[in-house]
């Protein structure tokens, strides 16, 4: 094998790595970790600003169907949840909600009751916002 075969031989390979290792890094951006949260038991009850242990109700039929993109929802008396087909959805329902709600990727949180203070805002936000995948419980 001459050497311009083995420097080709060489090249092919290193360039066929590349393309997988690019494939794959880009997969990665293109997975959503969240997608398998069900907004009814995958943020768990302080979301809802309801007692340890307590799940909210599941409204996903009462709720998403005057919304546009919503996939599932749930809800106590204070705090409703809803989970949308895309971030565009979500973001176009916080819009309509003003200052009662928020988006976190393409989950909706809107405050139901108008007595809910800052302090308890920022537990739901942070609560949230900081659950990247299903509990495993």
């Amino acid at each position: 094998m001459s050497i311009f075969e083995r420097i080709y031989k060489r090249a092919t390979i290193a360039a066929g790595l590349g393309i997988v290792c690019a494939l794959a890094l880009s997969s990665c951006s293109l997975l959503d970790a969240r997608a398998m949260l069900d907004p009814r038991d995958g943020f768990g009850s302080d979301a809802y600003l309801l007692p340890p242990l307590e799940l909210p109700e599941d409204v996903t039929e009462k709720v998403c169907p005057s919304r546009f993109g919503c996939e599932r929802a749930a809800e106590s008396e204070r705090v409703r949840i809803m989970k949308f087909s895309t971030y565009t959805l979500a973001q176009a329902e916080t819009y309509n909600l003003a200052r009662s709600g928020f988006r976190s990727d393409r989950f909706v949180v809107e405050f139901l009751d108008p007595s809910v203070t800052d302090d308890e805002w920022r537990r739901v936000a942070e609560v949230v916002d900081g659950t990247a995948t299903p509990s495993p419980d």
